[in-house]
């Protein structure tokens, strides 16, 4: 990613935040204002409730629409200098969510495996060691591209018979070299 791509999607995801916050507002103050008309005016209790959930709806399309951005800006490293993007990698990266992409590494190693599980069956359960072993820490662009890999249905080359078999070992390489000795705090 360059430079001028992650400042344009610091950028969007500011405008996107201000955006959720201002509708979001707007729609619990017109939802207040009709709750109140319903005993001061109560020909504007409807309009005012109709107009609180259409802009109730725009700020959950922001909302959307800013957490899609930081999920596909998450595998990226160069975007992990925007503080929001780099918090959702980081969770991806945690003890709990390595252990939960293990166990999901251990049912696809059990019988019946699909032949490009069989492909590649030792580095899977190398990936699956290196998920649950605590002494090693986790890249979070590695752990978002685990995370992708077990469960995008579309670009898993693990997931989606389409994609050539040879990808899966490619991607589980590039994980796994997402992995180092955990530091220990001074």
């Amino acid at each position: 990613m360059y430079a001028r791509a992650v400042d344009d999607a610091a950028e969007r995801l500011r405008e996107l935040r201000r955006e959720e916050w201002e509708d979001l507002g707007l729609a619990a103050l017109a939802l207040g204002l009709a709750v109140a008309a319903t005993q001061v005016l109560p020909p504007l209790a409807l309009p005012l409730f109709l107009g609180g959930l259409v802009v109730g709806a725009f700020g959950v399309r922001a909302l959307w629409r800013r957490w899609d951005l930081i999920e596909r800006l998450s595998g990226e490293r160069d975007a992990h200098v925007i503080s929001d993007v780099l918090a959702h990698a980081i969770r991806e990266a945690t003890m709990d969510r390595r252990h939960s992409f293990a166990a999901l590494i251990r049912t696809w190693l059990t019988e019946p495996r699909p032949a490009r599980v069989i492909a590649a069956a030792e580095e899977l359960e190398a990936l699956q060691s290196e998920l649950d072993d605590g002494e090693l820490a986790l890249d979070p662009a590695s752990a978002v591209s685990c995370m992708r890999l077990l469960s995008d249905l579309a670009e898993s080359p693990l997931l989606n018979p389409a994609l050539p078999p040879d990808g899966l070992r490619s991607r589980i390489c590039q994980i796994r070299s997402g992995f180092s000795p955990r530091r220990l705090a001074a």
